[in-house]
């Protein structure tokens, strides 16, 4: 977790919360310092119609224009992580695409925004900054693929005294500005600062088992959705903890008789559990055989498949 030291007051500050409106008046109130190379139209930019797959009505966090790229950009901004906030702002985008000479026309004259001729800005294509707490690994991976480059994730920490620290997961306007004999191991660090830290320990214990930490993952994103979840690397499994709720967890190579990628220990009755194969660890004289972990139950998994049949099992029956 980042940390702010003050020098001044000889102390680390504390991180704060504050509301998406805060958050969003910040941004705005010092956007030539933050955003310098992008042209702010307005903050809560009304959009009329058919505008959320949900809904009918929307107004965008803040609207922009990109004088280099000649797009208009979408800034959705949320308090904390949001598993929906590349939906929400997908909707936006296509909006914006498809009524594209009703936002031209709203930004120069409502606004009185000065842009460049309708004809000049790029009206099939949007970018789009998504600013939270967090993402998952899902949400960075997905952008890091994007052939386009229009999405740009930024992370923010706010701590006492007003201050904030903004993190580029990508698209970094500064990077240009590094030497290229740095580029690797400066990827590197913003890799580690860009994850929370249970997703960096969790890369290095899975390390050379990408099929294992993928197949977890999902596991993992499924269970911050239920609330808290605490996890604990050792040198062979790793203890994972939601409430009262607790599992051991082992990478494989995806060799042996089950083709295994990922074992999970449970204490959740899966005797029921259709087409994942699993083991109970009691035998008859009610003695457990020997096994990673304290928990009853064995779950093995071949690929992300299987998880989700587990997911769902879970769902379904608790």
């Amino acid at each position: 977790m980042p940390k702010l030291f003050s020098s001044s007051n000889k102390k680390f500050l504390k991180q704060i919360n504050k509301s998406e409106i805060a958050l969003n008046k910040f941004i705005c109130d010092n956007w030539n310092d933050l955003f310098p190379k992008l042209t702010f139209i307005s903050s809560e930019f009304p959009l009329k119609g058919n505008v959320r797959s949900i809904g009918t009505s929307g107004r965008i966090d803040i609207l922009a224009y990109n004088p280099n790229s000649k797009r208009f950009v979408i800034f959705e901004i949320k308090k904390d992580y949001d598993k929906n906030i590349t939906d929400q702002a997908a909707d936006y985008r296509d909006y914006v695409q498809d009524n594209f000479s009703d936002v031209y026309l709203n930004a120069t004259q409502r606004y009185d925004i000065a842009l460049p001729k309708f004809t000049e800005i790029a009206n099939n294509q949007v970018e789009i900054v998504l600013l939270a707490k967090k993402f998952n690994i899902n949400q960075i991976e997905r952008v890091k693929k994007q052939k386009e480059n229009t999405v740009t994730l930024i992370k923010y920490f706010w701590f006492e005294e007003d201050l904030i620290f903004i993190d580029y997961v990508n698209n970094d306007p500064d990077e240009e500005k590094i030497e290229s004999t740095n580029t690797k191991k400066v990827q590197q660090i913003g890799l580690i600062v860009a994850q929370d830290p249970d997703l960096y320990e969790i890369d290095r214990f899975f390390h050379l088992k990408p099929a294992s930490k993928d197949v977890f993952i999902y596991f993992y994103d499924f269970l911050k959705t239920k609330g808290e979840v605490t996890i604990e690397p050792q040198q062979t499994v790793m203890k994972v903890r939601q409430k009262e709720t607790t599992f051991s967890v082992i990478g494989s190579g995806g060799k042996g008789p089950m083709k295994k990628v990922l074992q999970i220990n449970t204490n959740i009755d899966v005797f029921e559990l259709k087409n994942v194969a699993f083991e109970d660890r009691v035998r008859p004289n009610q003695k457990k055989k020997g096994s990673l972990g304290s928990e009853r139950f064995e779950v093995y998994f071949k690929d992300i498949d299987d998880m989700k049949q587990f997911i769902q099992y879970v769902v379904d029956k608790f």
